[in-house]
């Protein structure tokens, strides 16, 4: 590629990046269903035009920036599991790194856990279809480090797919209920460390297995 074409591509992503920025804004503050294309453009200082020339409606932006979010937070994940000696340890990385996500981009899982069951029958499939498998590659994830920890002796035997679809049913939850507070008077992180405790503390191995 060359230096024009670098340029031009820096670019386009810079004005995607401000749409997504603005459309954010919008959904958080007066909902998603409330606000127009015409809100987005103006909170982004772009014509009209000049959105549409990025996505089709306001549902291709919030599809798109779920898609984006989570690819943001595979990528975060991949990289705890790198840190930690043990499985245990890089569990707890997993934990800390999605709870601390979800705290840093709380106006937008706000927009996501409110908004979401309004959406029709035709935007929920395309949802799911864009999301559904980097979502399903992080229950991989976790999976594998069960798996990694079974084998070496650190948790009892489980099934490591069911077992992480319930560490994340746990976070989720915790996440859900923290979200919809209007002024959240405890830490989200903080809440790792118990959560952490008891899930690891439920799959640890079992006294004849020590």
């Amino acid at each position: 590629m060359d230096q024009r074409s670098q340029r031009k591509q820096r670019e386009y992503e810079a004005r995607r990046e401000e749409i997504f920025l603005a459309a954010e804004r919008m959904f958080s503050q007066h909902g998603f269903f409330k606000t127009s294309m015409a809100e987005i453009a103006d909170s982004a200082q772009f014509a009209m035009g000049t959105v549409y020339r990025f996505f089709k409606s306001k549902e291709d932006i919030y599809i798109s920036l779920v898609e984006a979010k989570v690819e943001e937070l595979l990528i975060l994940l991949k990289d705890a599991t790198k840190r930690g000696s043990t499985a245990p340890e890089k569990l707890r990385e997993v934990i800390r790194v999605k709870l601390a996500f979800a705290d840093q981009n709380r106006d937008f899982f706000r927009i996501y856990v409110s908004e979401w069951s309004g959406f029709e029958w035709t935007v929920k499939s395309a949802f799911g279809d864009r999301v559904w498998k980097k979502y399903l590659a992080q229950i991989d994830l976790v999976a594998n480090l069960i798996k990694e920890g079974m084998k070496a002796g650190e948790f009892r035997k489980v099934n490591p797919q069911d077992t992480s679809l319930a560490l994340h049913g746990m976070l989720n939850s915790t996440i859900y209920v923290w979200i919809l507070q209007s002024s959240p008077k405890d830490s989200l992180v903080d809440k790792g460390q118990w959560l952490g405790d008891l899930f690891l503390g439920g799959i640890g191995p079992s006294t004849a297995e020590i």
